[in-house]
């Protein structure tokens, strides 16, 4: 661990409480070399724990929505009209897998050379590694052919309604959809089961209430 970190991180926002920070304390403790992945819903706090663990063992945050926005935008833009659409079935079959192959790539690559945090939802991940019975580690390993640093995941757990809540608070164009349609995604996603999947295929699960 960073000797100067425990100061550092104690600063953050106050959305960093505990048993979140305590959790995330222990994580570090057990050391995070090569790469951490840090899943979960949207708004369920990914961004925060992975800004506090990145800062406890100096670690490179590789995130998801910052990774190539534009083109993402710009493919959803030509296929649906909408440049902020990720929830249709038309950015999971043609966006989504391949944008996830590159950043894992990537996250891999860098984390032989320096310790990495990723921050990504990982819910297609989590769904498919609970359906072959393997862990969630195996399975974002499992399509590359490069050799691969250690991997451990965290899936950062949250109440639908606190979601609710930061969705609301952030205003981000990303979530527009899910708010408009809030029964239909609270059934479709938040309550699908891939939480209870989750807890099946990672390595630690880190509660944000």
């Amino acid at each position: 661990m960073n000797p100067t970190a425990r100061p550092a991180v104690r600063s953050l926002p106050a959305e960093v409480r505990p048993p979140m920070a305590d959790a995330l304390d222990q994580i570090a403790e057990g050391g995070c070399g090569g790469v951490t992945i840090i899943c979960g819903f949207p708004a369920s706090g990914k961004s925060t724990a992975a800004k506090y663990l990145a800062a406890m063992v100096d670690a490179v945050i590789i995130d998801k929505d910052s990774f190539a926005p534009g083109l993402e935008e710009s493919v959803m833009s030509e296929l649906t009209g909408n440049p902020h659409d990720k929830d249709s079935a038309t950015y999971m079959r043609v966006v989504n897998p391949h944008i996830y192959a590159a950043f894992i790539h990537q996250a891999l690559m860098v984390g032989h050379r320096v310790p990495v945090v990723v921050d990504a939802p990982f819910l297609g991940h989590v769904q498919s590694a609970a359906a072959r019975g393997i862990s969630l580690s195996k399975q974002i390993i499992s399509s590359t052919a490069i050799s691969v640093p250690p991997v451990r995941t965290v899936w950062i757990s949250a109440h639908p309604n606190q979601i609710r809540e930061r969705m609301t608070h952030r205003g981000a164009h990303r979530d527009s959809g899910k708010l408009t349609n809030w029964d239909d995604y609270s059934a479709n996603v938040l309550e699908s089961g891939v939480e209870d999947a989750a807890r099946t295929v990672v390595d630690y699960v880190v509660r944000n209430y």
